[in-house]
């Protein structure tokens, strides 16, 4: 069994990727871009992405992961509850929305590293 670590950095942080990575405005030197998935195979990958990121939030409440905690139950259970509603939003292609969502999967992945691993988002002093 994968240790959280090697959960996060083979399939959470690549999932989550993706799906941050699918809309966006893109400023460079040649003018301002609008991206967003193009294609249904397109729509396809994030979505693919998005079911990934909320099967992890199971594999993070079984095994020696959770330790039994109920705060970590309640954060891995946040992450599936986001990831569906990413997945919902990317079945109707709304681009806007799935920005959105992207914000509010940062502030899920936010929330849990605050409480069980502070040191990689709060600021060294």
């Amino acid at each position: 069994m994968a240790t959280t670590k090697e959960l996060m950095n083979a399939v959470l942080d690549p999932a989550v990727d993706v799906i941050w990575d699918a809309v966006g405005t893109v400023i460079t030197t040649e003018g301002t871009f609008e991206k967003a998935p193009a294609s249904d195979d397109d729509w396809a990958a994030v979505r693919a992405s998005a079911v990934l990121l909320a099967e992890s939030g199971n594999l993070l409440m079984i095994g020696n992961r959770s330790g039994g905690s109920p705060e970590w139950i309640a954060q891995a259970q946040a992450l599936i509850d986001t990831s569906r509603r990413t997945i919902q939003i990317i079945d109707k292609k709304d681009k806007d929305a799935l920005f959105t969502v992207g914000g509010d999967l940062y502030d899920v992945c936010t929330s849990c590293h605050r409480q069980f691993m502070p040191a990689i988002v709060e600021p060294r002093r």
